[in-house]
């Protein structure tokens, strides 16, 4: 099929595999994914742990490592293969084309280095611009993310939470991608911070034309922050469409689960205990050619049991991996 050139990024049959103690653990299964670029409003990824979430991420940097390996599929930027890019091709698409704030990642700062540092060593590499100019770059990065100049020589131990992911943010952003990944950069920040990275995040995506990929275990913080979502479980898309409509109107059982799940202060103690219990672990499908969700699914009949739903357009701009559709 010719390659649509309004597509920044595409995934096609994505597998990914770990093998672990002699056994292969299928981490993502034949996933399909296209991002046609920053008017597209930016994707949510969705779903519990171990659903594939981070390891997609990876794969589009083609970041995976032992005991890990991807063995099928392709994921094209502008119509090339990453997955067959040489060192020096891949050298240059991190960063410059695709950067990702990893999980945790305000916790891998170097405690004896400066927030600058590791800054003006990422433009000083890749852009080779002198120290002076990479500092100074670096500063006014760092002010952009909302870090006065005057802080700009701290050490992470002398900032806050949310002032290191700032430093993170500004470091996934010194090379101007076109893409960047951020996974659950808000997961370990108090509620007032974490809608301030959100905020900071929004407004770089508008500021720089950036298409954010955000991928996340709560699904409520998508909103306002990107136009579409990607719903997974058991390594696969469940549900895909703009975020409004699937809040709304979910497709699939596990989204709906998902957003029956949600708790605020005024959730009863039942609800509570369901939360816990619906969302404690990802059991997939007893058989291999069976729906993954068909265990936990209210709405499962026999054919959830004996044949794997592909995904597929249920109306304009959705699609849903659900016998109850195809």
């Amino acid at each position: 099929m010719e390659q649509d050139q309004r597509d920044l990024l595409r995934i096609s049959d994505l597998s990914v595999s770990y093998f672990i103690e002699g056994r292969e653990i299928l981490a993502l299964d034949r996933v399909f994914l296209n991002l046609k670029g920053s008017n597209d409003g930016g994707l949510g990824i969705v779903g519990e742990s171990g659903s594939g979430k981070t390891t997609l991420g990876l794969s589009v940097l083609n970041l995976i490592e032992l005991p890990g390996k991807i063995s099928s599929g392709a994921v094209e930027f502008e119509g090339k293969d990453v997955l067959h890019m040489s060192t020096k091709e891949l050298q240059n698409y991190r960063w410059h084309e695709v950067s990702m704030v990893y999980q945790s990642a305000m916790n891998s700062l170097n405690p004896v280095k400066t927030i600058t540092d590791p800054i003006v060593e990422v433009l000083r590499f890749h852009s080779k611009l002198p120290r002076r100019e990479a500092q100074q770059k670096a500063v006014e990065l760092l002010s952009e993310v909302g870090i006065k100049p005057e802080r700009a020589n701290s050490y992470p131990h002398e900032l806050s939470g949310g002032m290191r992911q700032r430093v993170v943010i500004a470091l996934a952003l010194a090379l101007t991608p076109r893409i960047m990944i951020a996974d659950e950069p808000t997961s370990a920040l108090d509620v007032l911070t974490q809608r301030q990275i959100l905020s900071l995040l929004k407004k770089e995506m508008k500021q720089r034309g950036l298409y954010l990929i955000f991928i996340t275990h709560e699904i409520s913080l998508l909103n306002g922050l990107v136009d579409n979502v990607a719903v997974m479980y058991g390594g696969e898309i469940a549900e895909r469409g703009p975020v409004k409509k699937v809040l709304s109107n979910p497709k699939h059982p596990y989204t709906e689960m998902l957003l029956g799940t949600l708790l605020t202060l005024e959730s009863k103690k039942e609800q509570v205990s369901l939360a816990r219990a619906t969302t404690r672990e990802v059991s997939h499908a007893v058989t291999p050619n069976a729906c993954k969700y068909s265990g936990r699914c209210k709405y499962a009949f026999d054919r959830c049991f004996k044949e794997r739903p592909l995904l597929k357009q249920v109306e304009e701009g959705r699609e849903v991996a659900c016998h109850k559709f195809n």
